[in-house]
């Protein structure tokens, strides 16, 4: 296997912090902290590489909070200059691993993405409209993410030590204590190895998409199996055999806890007909046609009750309304949903 080196010069110089700088500043050039950079860009990217270079850079501290959409999560908000940093070292390092993922890894890549996922989704329902499928996701991934197995997992590409150096920084950064459990083989201390990398960074979406590209190989190389989707932690296995796709589930659950200490959710997993349709990326796809989700229906509708209130008390202008039903429509243009819109839209006016 092919290792690279000499790779932290490269993450280290103004060419690549600076175009890493613009990639953090997208999209948010009107907050104050961005703003505070960038007024001395160029003198705050400088530190920044005097830092990485002499071996004195440490992360900062994360702004935390929780989102409720769907679901409730902790999500921590770097500082500027480390985003700065998360961006920089993705940008060296991201187009290794990049390489290696299958084409069936939807999330958080160049060109991929949920249209991609459930294009691909809808072929595999076609063509196996009279068999099965298997849905199941990662008991609370990001939070068990295992720092040792996870640098081991990257060192295999990875010789250069500064950059381990840099990459053990960022995941030290930031801990998660709550999910740790025990493991086939585990000793006493089991509970105290480091976990969990945090929902907001940069690099935890490529170290989710590194951690997992080794289930991804088990899938494709061990079980054989050629039709396999993941989004994050989402996956899907079609076959025409309802015994083999319990097997590959059992293996599957083998493999995480010997290999990558995670479980599978115990509740969101199923092996179902595929005409009764397969929930996927935000849809819900059947062989003859896409629609969508129920609970995405509620959401619109919850959202926008909100929003009127707002509305009526002058709280916000109606383009917010506006906004929040364009980005609904643009959602369900994907699905065959013509008719429900105007529906929804008749029933939603302000």
């Amino acid at each position: 296997m092919r290792t690279y080196k000499n790779l932290y010069e490269q993450l280290c110089s103004f060419k690549n912090l600076y175009q890493a700088f613009r990639q953090a500043a997208k999209g948010k050039r009107l907050r104050s902290y961005c703003a505070e950079f960038s007024y001395n860009r160029e003198q705050n990217i400088f530190a920044i590489r005097d830092e990485l270079l002499s071996g004195v850079y440490r992360h900062g501290s994360y702004r935390e909070f929780e989102v409720a959409d769907p679901k409730r999560r902790q999500v921590k908000a770097a500082e500027f200059r480390d985003r700065v940093v998360h961006h920089a070292l993705c940008n060296v390092i991201e187009p290794i691993f990049e390489a290696r993922f299958i084409f069936d890894n939807f999330a958080c890549r160049k060109g991929k993405g949920t249209l991609l996922a459930l294009g691909r989704c809808k072929k595999f329902v076609k063509r196996f409209k009279c068999d099965y499928v298997l849905k199941a996701d990662i008991s609370k991934y990001f939070y068990s993410v295992d720092h040792a197995i996870l640098l081991k997992i990257i060192g295999r590409k990875i010789a250069d030590e500064r950059v381990m150096s840099l990459i053990r920084e960022i995941l030290s950064s930031s801990q998660d204590s709550r999910f740790r459990d025990y493991f086939p083989n585990d000793d006493l201390f089991a509970l105290q190895r480091p976990t969990g990398i945090p929902i907001g960074n940069l690099t935890s979406q490529l170290f989710a998409n590194i951690y997992l590209n080794e289930l991804d190989y088990f899938v494709k190389h061990e079980l054989k199996h050629k039709y396999y989707l993941r989004y994050m932690d989402d996956f899907l296995l079609f076959s025409t055999d309802k015994k083999e796709l319990f097997v590959a589930l059992k293996r599957i659950e083998v493999f995480l806890a010997e290999n990558l200490r995670l479980r599978a959710h115990p509740v969101k997993r199923i092996i179902s007909p595929v005409k009764c349709g397969v929930d996927w990326v935000g849809y819900k796809v059947y062989p003859w046609t896409v629609r969508i989700r129920r609970m995405n229906i509620f959401r619109f509708r919850k959202r926008n009750r909100y929003l009127r209130n707002l509305y009526h008390h002058k709280k916000i202008s109606a383009r917010k309304i506006g906004d929040s039903i364009a980005s609904f429509c643009g959602y369900s243009r994907w699905a065959d949903a013509g008719r429900l819109i105007k529906q929804l839209l008749e029933i939603e006016i302000f």
